[in-house]
């Protein structure tokens, strides 16, 4: 269970990223109040007809992120189909794996020491996770898992 602090943070984190105008291409859903935890409904710009889902789910907010592509209709997260292919995907093994990911780091403990890899907190880590998930599809994508 998350902290009140990064509850707080996070919600204000979270209106935040609504506001900008970048989000606009985005769906943000948050179910749970009580959790660190939003869906994020996403397609690349050279693609607008590929829609996806991503999870993002922090158990400590200063840390990295999981990441999971979910099916859209079942929301299941154990599907590759639903993982689209990007720089660090993974859809076969059902991860990302980068540096700023708890799957990544999990793969790749030595990240944490690393002067290149190493996660530093970013000031609202929710844009950031969301932002550079945009990023990466919109710059990267390579279809479907």
């Amino acid at each position: 269970m998350a902290n009140e602090l990064d509850l707080m943070l996070f919600e204000q984190h979270l209106e935040e990223l609504r506001a900008l105008p970048e989000a606009q291409r985005l769906i943000l859903e948050q179910r749970d109040m009580r959790m660190l935890e939003v869906f994020v409904g996403l397609h690349p710009r050279t693609a607008a007809q590929e829609h996806f889902r991503a999870r993002l789910r922090w158990r400590d907010y200063g840390k990295p992120f999981s990441l999971k592509f979910v099916n859209l209709e079942t929301e299941t997260d154990n599907d590759p189909h639903a993982w689209p292919i990007f720089e660090g995907s993974r859809p076969g093994s059902l991860l990302a794996c980068l540096p700023f990911t708890e799957e990544g780091i999990g793969l790749h403990p030595e990240w944490v020491t690393s002067p290149i890899n190493s996660y530093v907190t970013p000031e609202a880590p929710l844009q950031f996770a969301v932002l550079m998930l945009q990023h990466l599809i919109d710059n990267g994508y390579g279809g479907r898992g």
